[in-house]
């Protein structure tokens, strides 16, 4: 390489821009990590969509970058709380939900044994029937012949 050569990427002019492009990056990002929390999730989001590319900063820009490290921190901590948040909610949803299988399952079984009781009872009900019938018949026969006067000609 030439004097005459110059490396574009590496000119002390761009390094100045990516200077003043990362300045704007930490303003952008020290604002949004002020705002409200439905803003700071959405700051968060822009964070993760990689359209910045945050593993290619350099250290030297990360230590001159405290205040984006900062906000970026505050929009980690707040998803951290509100993972947490509905984290918590979410297993108390397993543990009521839990609740109510147990309840159902109990149900189930309960009217299990009761619809077993029912079937049963329709069993014996249609043995008895059975039976009933048969020794009614049997009664009304021996009944009837008791009543049934001797003729002469039977003696």
């Amino acid at each position: 390489m030439s004097d005459e050569e110059v490396n574009i990427s590496d000119s002390e002019e761009a390094r100045a821009c990516i200077t003043r492009l990362l300045k704007v990056i930490e303003g952008w990002a020290v604002k949004e990590s002020q705002k409200s929390e439905l803003e700071v999730t959405a700051f968060g989001a822009a964070l993760a969509s990689g359209l910045i590319n945050f593993p290619d900063f350099t250290s030297k820009d990360c230590r001159n970058s405290q205040q984006l490290i900062g906000a970026i921190s505050r929009a980690r901590q707040h998803l951290d709380r509100e993972f947490r948040k509905f984290d918590g909610e979410i297993d108390k949803m397993h543990i009521k939900f839990a609740q109510e299988m147990e309840e159902l399952d109990l149900k189930i079984i309960r009217d299990r044994k009761e619809f077993k009781h029912y079937l049963i009872s329709l069993i014996y009900a249609e043995e008895y029937n059975k039976l009933r019938s048969k020794v009614n018949n049997i009664f009304e026969t021996l009944d009837a012949k008791a009543r049934y006067e001797d003729s002469p000609s039977d003696s």
